[in-house]
């Protein structure tokens, strides 16, 4: 059996971090909701005007091009439960939404959002929060993005993945990349060699061991977070309603 498949076996020494509860005023939506289903890249003026959508499962990241050149660059991560009003977003060359795997929605119109929200106080507060740490989120990145080298940055991803999508169990937190080497890359605002020279050094070092081209064990979630200076801060807005990772 191998270290990835052993750390992500259920047990009672195991915690699945995925496993965000969702409130149940939100829970309320799906009632008036279509569910649907985007493949890796979709285009985000093809989700039409009107709708607002609820991540029910996997990982998206919103990715534009930049003016005047080929680069591409993903501005922010969407986890489950989290708000994309398409209308809402900057209007930036080629815009698209990306993930590893097919992503699933619930797509809701604004009017039946409006008439929901209208009717219950509690869901309105509800909604207001998720937005609010979105949007905290969102911040904390670009301030990364500003201040960190690229190991710290990579640290900081891996971080923040592992609290998201982990699997907690003894000394080790295992999951899959939600993204390409490339979108990681792009979401980091490094090439893809840098992206693959630090994963290699940290398996090196033997603080994560990588199974496949997507499955990563870290094997030292210490020595994981003392390679980035704000893994406190992303520990602690990541981590909110989740199960406790080592500090």
């Amino acid at each position: 059996m191998s270290t990835y498949e052993a750390a992500t076996m259920p047990s009672a020494r195991s915690e699945r971090v995925q496993s965000e509860p969702e409130p149940a005023a939100v829970a309320r939506l799906r009632a008036r909701a279509q569910f649907v289903r985007l493949g890796n890249r979709y285009a985000l003026a093809s989700l039409g005007s009107g709708y607002i959508y609820l991540v029910a499962k996997g990982v998206v990241g919103l990715e534009a091009g930049t003016v005047g050149s080929d680069v591409r660059v993903i501005t922010a991560l969407y986890y489950p439960g989290d708000i994309l009003v398409p209308e809402l977003q900057v209007s930036l060359p080629g815009l698209s939404l990306i993930s590893q795997r097919s992503a699933e929605f619930w797509k809701l119109t604004q009017a039946a959002f409006t008439d929901e929200i209208m009717r219950d106080s509690q869901l309105w507060q509800a909604i207001f929060a998720r937005l609010n740490e979105q949007n905290a989120r969102m911040q904390l990145h670009s301030a990364a993005m500003s201040v960190l080298n690229s190991e710290e940055r990579v640290a900081a991803f891996l971080v923040e993945v592992g609290v998201r999508l982990g699997v907690h169990s003894a000394e080790t937190v295992a999951f899959e990349l939600p993204l390409s080497r490339y979108s990681i890359a792009d979401y980091l605002s490094l090439n893809a060699d840098t992206i693959s020279r630090t994963f290699s050094a940290l398996t090196a070092a033997r603080i994560i061991e990588r199974r496949g081209r997507f499955q990563i064990v870290v094997r030292d979630w210490h020595a994981l977070i003392e390679k980035c200076p704000i893994s406190d801060v992303i520990l602690k807005m990541h981590g909110r309603g989740r199960p406790s990772l080592l500090r």
